[in-house]
């Protein structure tokens, strides 16, 4: 098991954003960088920002759910539901809601299953942050969201599995 939790640490995923020149990447399960193309940020507005980090956090799970995948597929892991008992768990799992938000409060992103993303970041964020706090900020939320995931996520597997 040593050795499939090594290769999990070490699935990197990086999108782009759709009609954007903004990136962003998750790496060791939680670290999240968030990149823009020169002068992007410079004449983006939130609500635009809102859109392209709910499609880049749709696309890196679904990136990360691949290479997860792929990087079970040679073990005995058996990870697909097998019966109903398998089933109601996906589903509980699948309806989990989990947030997280900045330190200075000005980005929250959050997710129901982590399937269907939103991001809210408050009106004059972009006027009064500068390229770098912000992707911190957008950091600091993706990988608080993704600890709540998974801590409701491991609660539910005790409650089924243990």
């Amino acid at each position: 098991m040593g050795e499939l939790a090594d290769r999990l640490d070490n699935i990197r995923v990086r999108v782009s954003a759709p009609g954007a020149d903004i990136a962003a990447e998750l790496r060791n399960r939680g670290e999240f960088e968030l990149y823009f193309g020169e002068s992007v940020y410079e004449f983006i507005d939130e609500r635009f920002l809102e859109h392209s980090l709910a499609s880049m956090a749709r696309l890196l799970y679904a990136g990360w759910q691949r290479e997860y995948m792929a990087a079970i597929s040679d073990t005995n892991l058996n990870v697909l539901p097998e019966d109903q008992h398998d089933f109601n768990f996906r589903d509980e799992v699948r309806a989990i809601e989990a947030s997280g938000q900045s330190n200075d409060g000005r980005i929250t992103i959050a997710a129901v299953g982590m399937d269907d993303f939103t991001v809210q970041i408050k009106s004059g964020t972009v006027r009064e942050l500068g390229e770098a706090e912000f992707a911190t900020g957008a950091s600091e939320a993706a990988s608080l969201l993704l600890q709540r995931y998974e801590e409701q996520a491991t609660q539910l597997q005790m409650q089924y599995y243990w």
